[in-house]
């Protein structure tokens, strides 16, 4: 049995944001994560570059500090009019480097830019993004939280599997990592853990799938449906040992039957194509498979997205030039949407067109935005916003619990803000707002 003052389930961006501010304020803080270590999607699922938007001070420049102070920890990387690294076009026009049909991608590389360039999302074809390496962001974080290590504990490896509820209160919840089962009690529980596990288990309610336009009205709201966000497995490549090297598909990829991706899809994908600080690249195929698809195929998912990976990475290496690399690393899937919280407020793409301030009584905007709405696959879009909004802390409070709340992807969003809130360093600025929000109404820090 743990005891504590609150329980974070996650160690993503808004588990770490949340974590930092509680433990900085004093207060006791367990963080329980299904990996290894703190980071997420950031870490395992290579999502490990922040994309350029505005932000509220905080975590995410503390972080970059340290960052920037590690041998080759990050860098600023800026969007390129020469699109391709393999097929050089000499243009510094981007209309003609950005033809797909031959260089499917958009390529972001080292550049003399600032971090606070990385600010301005306007005019998103010259964007600026922060890199970082993975495994130097866990460090970073680590030894940022070090500084306050009398108040944070980890359950690293331990996944969720049941709580205890008394009215509008949780009382503890129960994870394990197989072998061992703790069971935590705690004052208050934030819920990081992107698919929502705690607060739907609890009997919150969420929603899932795209709503439609009687919903709430959004603009570009369709019909309802179970469609979400596609979900990407991006992949890591390094230079070969000669410019010649064509990477072999792996036997256990090459005996999937993906014969419909091959046909259709796999030619009209595009992909960010990102340089890590020690010369490797990022590629970000967007989509590797529909939302809906990836969670209805279940422990299949993983293999086929895997073996669409390495055919995807196939056709480019043998018919867009990419010899002399070589794959070395698959990540976890890139989740960018599941089920969603419907909290005290939900944010609409009305609000995010608004901008500052909202129309409604607010008692605290806890990070501000201004990504575009941004959904891959199937109905898909991305429309740039005029101005930045704000997020209310009402998105992540539970209409049923007082002292749970909801700290990351799956806050209260419709499927269309979700799409431009889910950012990473949004969310870690969440979760700061959000852990300042508990320190301050249920410890008076």
């Amino acid at each position: 049995m743990i005891k504590t003052d609150v329980c974070i389930l996650g160690g993503g961006a808004g588990g770490i944001g949340c974590a930092y501010r509680l433990i900085k304020n004093g207060l006791k803080t367990v963080v329980v994560d299904k990996n290894s270590d703190f980071g997420g999607s950031m870490v395992f699922s290579g999502v490990d570059g922040w994309e350029p938007g505005v932000s509220l001070d905080g975590l995410h420049k503390i972080l970059y500090k340290k960052l920037s102070g590690m041998e080759k920890g990050c860098h600023v990387v800026a969007q390129s009019p020469e699109q391709s690294i393999f097929n050089r076009i000499g243009r510094d026009g981007w209309d003609y480097a950005y033809a797909f049909d031959k260089w499917p991608w958009a390529l972001s590389q080292k550049s003399d830019f600032c971090y606070e360039d990385t600010y301005k999302r306007v005019p998103y074809r010259y964007s600026k993004r922060l890199q970082f390496d993975p495994k130097a962001f866990v460090l970073a974080v680590n030894e940022i939280f070090a500084e306050h290590k009398e108040n944070l504990a980890t359950l690293f490896g331990y996944g969720y599997k049941s709580c205890k509820t008394d009215g509008d209160k949780i009382v503890s919840i129960t994870v394990s990592d197989g072998q061992n089962t703790e069971e935590i009690f705690a004052d208050v529980f934030v819920d990081s853990s992107g698919d929502i596990v705690l607060a739907r288990d609890a009997g919150c309610k969420y929603s899932y799938g795209t709503e439609g336009y009687e919903d709430y009205n959004e603009p570009s709201a369709t019909i309802r449906s179970d469609r979400i966000n596609a979900v990407s497995f991006v992949f890591r490549i390094a230079k070969a040992e000669t410019n010649e090297h064509i990477d072999q598909i792996p036997k256990e990829f090459a005996a999937v039957d993906i014969a419909d991706f091959k046909n259709g899809q796999m030619k009209h994908t595009v992909s960010c194509i990102v340089e890590y600080p020690n010369g490797d690249y990022n590629i970000n195929m967007l989509p590797t498979m529909e939302g809906n698809e990836y969670f209805s195929l279940g422990a299949d998912a993983e293999k086929i997205c895997k073996a669409r990976v390495w055919a995807y990475w196939n056709y480019l290496q043998t018919e867009k030039n990419m010899k002399g690399f070589t794959l070395t690393h698959i990540y976890d899937a890139g989740v960018r949407e599941s089920y969603r919280l419907k909290g005290n407020y939900i944010l609409r793409e009305q609000d995010l067109r608004a901008g500052e301030p909202l129309d409604i009584k607010s008692e605290k905007i806890v990070a501000i935005a201004d990504h575009a709405t941004d959904i891959h696959g199937q109905n898909g879009m991305c429309k740039e916003l005029e101005k930045p909004y704000g997020i209310p802390i009402e998105c992540a409070m539970t209409k049923e619990f007082g002292n749970l709340f909801v700290a990351c992807r799956g806050a209260s969003f419709t499927h269309i803000a979700a799409s431009s809130a889910r950012l990473n360093r949004t969310m870690i600025s969440m979760g700061e707002g959000v852990g300042e929000y508990i320190a301050e109404k249920f410890f008076n820090k």
